[in-house]
């Protein structure tokens, strides 16, 4: 039986693949039937020969999740099934399905805690200007008459002193 299949090539931390068509029992550094493409990852990129992969699937090989997502987004399987083929654009983007759902739901948190904050705090009550005005004369007032106290004690010191 014939997979289609990655088989890693690259130095390390920079991977690219070849796309090929091996048979299902070979390593994945084994030897291959035939080369189909390549994916580079890194630059996001695939070059797909539509013609080997549509022979290979006509007789019947099979592909692995990531090689057939590979050829949805670059519209070998459209062409395939006789459909119109189709290349998905950003298809090979650097975001990721895992990253996408982090972002989401961090926004969605956000907005919940915004949510809460505003129905928790309501409409805020009126104050009255009378009501702030009264509170800051008074407080003023306490503050004034402990100046004054303290100045008057300050110069019976002095006053007692010079006697």
């Amino acid at each position: 039986m014939v997979k289609i299949r990655l088989s890693r090539m690259g130095k390390k931390k920079q991977p690219f693949y070849r796309i090929v068509a091996m048979n299902l029992r070979t390593p994945q550094q084994g030897h291959a039937l035939e080369q189909v493409g390549i994916y580079d990852p890194i630059n996001s990129q695939v070059r797909i020969d539509q013609e080997v992969a549509l022979l290979w699937l006509n007789r019947g090989a099979t592909m692995s999740n990531t090689v057939k997502a590979l050829f949805d987004s670059q519209g070998v399987l459209a062409r395939w099934k006789g459909l119109e083929p189709h290349v998905r654009d950003g298809a090979l983007t650097r975001e990721k399905p895992k990253r996408r759902r982090k972002v989401a739901a961090a926004q969605q948190a956000e907005t919940k805690i915004a949510d809460d904050d505003l129905e928790t705090a309501g409409p805020a009550p009126a104050a009255e200007p009378n009501e702030v005005i009264t509170e800051t004369s008074a407080e003023t007032a306490e503050v004034n008459e402990d100046q004054d106290s303290g100045d008057a004690a300050a110069k019976n010191a002095v006053d007692g002193g010079e006697k």
